[in-house]
């Protein structure tokens, strides 16, 4: 069984924001979750020093790439 790895496609200053950026991932069909958003919620902040990131599998990271710079805004 192989281990899928997965790669970090944008850091965001906070959840809210990194969670929009994966869903439209996620719309696109391309598997994306946040990591770093426990920091969020053990210090009960809007925004911590601690970057969100998005994280995509590894083989459709290009992919991702290019739907993050077609939507500037994200």
């Amino acid at each position: 069984m192989s281990e899928e790895r997965f790669t970090c496609i944008g850091e965001y200053n906070d959840e809210r924001e990194a969670s929009i950026v994966a869903g439209m991932l996620v719309n696109n069909g391309i598997d994306a979750y946040v990591d770093g958003s426990i920091m969020t919620t053990i210090y009960a902040a809007g925004s911590t020093w601690a970057p969100v990131r998005v994280m995509v599998p590894s083989d459709r990271a290009a992919e991702a790439a290019a739907l993050l710079r077609e939507h500037r805004d994200m």
